[in-house]
């Protein structure tokens, strides 16, 4: 991304998010440069969208399911596919075999106490 690109990207945001004067969003986001360029805070300003960013080194904090929800989401989706390789050898992984696997993820991560367990390492 760069401060060239990063206008058309808040004005889709601002046309999808259905942002003006009179209906303000907020907009999160960190603070790369190229989120901060005159033209872009002119047209969020414009367009009735509040950026708020935040610090860099800073997303373990903000996004505690990163950690404990979708890294685990990865490592068990991974071994579910590895397991459907092992077990059907030569055959390639179909559309129906890549959401069972996503469902077998999904059961083992998306879990109560992982959900928890993130929130309470980020402090929150």
């Amino acid at each position: 991304m760069n401060s060239e690109l990063f206008p058309s990207v808040m004005e889709r945001f601002i046309r999808y998010g259905g942002s003006s004067k009179e209906n303000p969003t907020i907009l999160i986001m960190d603070n790369h440069e190229s989120h901060l360029g005159s033209k872009t805070l002119n047209l969020a300003k414009d367009n009735g969208v509040i950026p708020v960013t935040h610090p860099p080194h800073c997303s373990h904090r903000l996004q505690p399911l990163d950690i404990s929800v979708f890294a685990p989401f990865k490592a068990n989706y991974n071994t579910a596919v590895v397991s459907w390789l092992l077990h059907d050898p030569g055959n390639p992984l179909s559309i129906y075999e890549i959401a069972a696997c996503v469902g077998i993820a999904f059961e083992r991560s998306m879990t109560p106490s992982n959900i928890k367990s993130g929130f309470k390492k980020a402090g929150i």
